[in-house]
């Protein structure tokens, strides 16, 4: 179990920045994101490439950037309470990516570019597209705005999606009632708010009775056969996710109580429950991620690096290796290993400035001060703290010409070059 809070920032000038408050959880994203693997797989497009990311609103909200990410908010998925219909919003979302609807966006978005606001955010679309950290790290900003502020097509490709959506769940066994019911839910909230203070998801999309009428004829009977599995997924994910941002909750089961516990600073009850619940469940990993996170978090390094041992494998979520990364440097234990497990991470998570702060410490723990300084900068650049990164990469080209370092010093110049540019 771990959160992380990630500042994603939309860089258009005359628009006041905010930040978007991801939820990270290992077991959630797991979830979420081998639903969109399967849509994905139909759809053929890269398996792989699939990302799901919830972001902490009370608006009802999904979109994508592209290249795999899809994120939905909390509320949407306390609002859908069945798997089968959130199904349709990824199967929607993935159409969006499947029929190119991000890159047109952005190509319109680079021809009417008029301050360096969009620019930058077609150049981050760019990054994300060619995988390339150095380019991530330098790109000024992030991706995506607050829950209110997002993507938007326009109403005929959003048409579009939903028609090549509902092809996606015919493939894969689902009824498409479960897409015209989300859209009912649409309508109703829309109803509800005397068409005022609806959520940009509502708004930007075309009336949810068109939507519903469209995709009538397009109606087939579900031929599932794992549906009851997936559910049962789902619901303890939508149940932990309440434990994290809900002071009180109407449901709990034992696992939710120990994370709700955790979270109230109740640790020592979090450990019993848990320890109780592996007694009776004991291969189930993330009660054991659980734990560990709760051991470490409470001090106790040694048990959290212990667990974080039996849990890590190369096949191990990316989180739960970071975490594991993080216990390592906190224990002083196989420094080398950390710095591995987190050099390779941060070419799948582009997102995450934690990644560069923990580098940074464990270079820092080797006494190799110009790559620590490097990787501080780039957090640094992450949380858009520019003028800090500049500093930090002087340090760093610094250290890296006296040790005669040509390679790192290379990264090092090509990353204050970025910053130059975008002054």
């Amino acid at each position: 179990m771990k959160i992380v809070r990630l500042m994603i920032f939309l860089l258009f000038t005359a628009i006041p920045s905010h930040a978007l408050n991801i939820i990270r959880d290992a077991e959630i994203e797991l979830v979420l994101t081998d639903m969109v693997k399967s849509i994905f797989k139909v759809a053929e497009l890269d398996e792989k490439s699939a990302k799901v990311f919830v972001f902490n609103s009370k608006d009802i909200n999904a979109f994508t950037i592209g290249n795999g990410y899809i994120f939905v908010s909390s509320e949407l998925l306390f609002k859908i309470t069945d798997a089968a219909q959130l199904m349709g919003v990824l199967a929607h979302e993935t159409a969006h990516i499947a029929a190119g609807h991000i890159n047109r966006l952005m190509s319109t978005l680079q021809q009417q570019s008029r301050n360096r606001g969009i620019a930058t955010l077609v150049g981050l679309i760019g990054t994300l597209a060619t995988g390339s950290v150095d380019a991530m790290a330098a790109s000024i900003g992030y991706i995506m705005a607050d829950d209110r502020l997002f993507l938007r097509y326009s109403r005929g490709e959003e048409a579009a999606a939903d028609a090549l959506g509902s092809s996606y769940m015919k493939k894969l066994g689902y009824s498409v009632n479960n897409m015209t019911k989300v859209f009912e839910m649409f309508r109703d909230l829309e109803l509800m708010n005397g068409g005022e203070h609806v959520p940009e998801y509502i708004k930007s999309h075309p009336s949810p009775d068109n939507r519903i009428k469209a995709l009538s004829h397009r109606n087939s009977p579900a031929k599932l056969t794992n549906y009851d599995e997936l559910q049962k997924k789902y619901k303890r994910i939508r149940t932990k996710l309440r434990a994290y941002i809900k002071d009180e909750l109407s449901i709990r089961d034992d696992y939710t109580e120990a994370v709700f516990q955790h979270l109230q600073g109740k640790s020592d009850t979090a450990i019993k429950i848990l320890q109780d619940l592996l007694k009776k469940c004991p291969d189930d990993v993330f009660y054991k991620e659980t734990l560990a996170q709760c051991y470490y978090e409470s001090g106790k390094i040694q048990d959290a690096l212990k667990l974080y041992k039996e849990l890590y494998t190369k096949k191990s979520h990316i989180l739960i290796k970071i975490s594991y990364a993080e216990t390592l440097i906190s224990a002083d234990s196989n420094l080398d290993e950390a710095i591995s497990i987190l050099e390779s991470a941060k070419y799948i998570e582009c997102f995450d400035d934690r990644i560069f702060h923990l580098l940074a410490i464990a270079y820092g723990k080797k006494q190799k001060f110009g790559l620590s300084y490097l990787a501080l900068a780039r957090e640094k650049m992450l949380l858009s703290e520019y003028t800090a990164a500049e500093q930090l990469i002087k340090k760093s080209i610094k250290e890296f010409e006296s040790k005669k370092d040509q390679n790192h010093l290379r990264q090092a110049k090509y990353l204050k070059e970025l910053i130059d540019r975008a002054k």
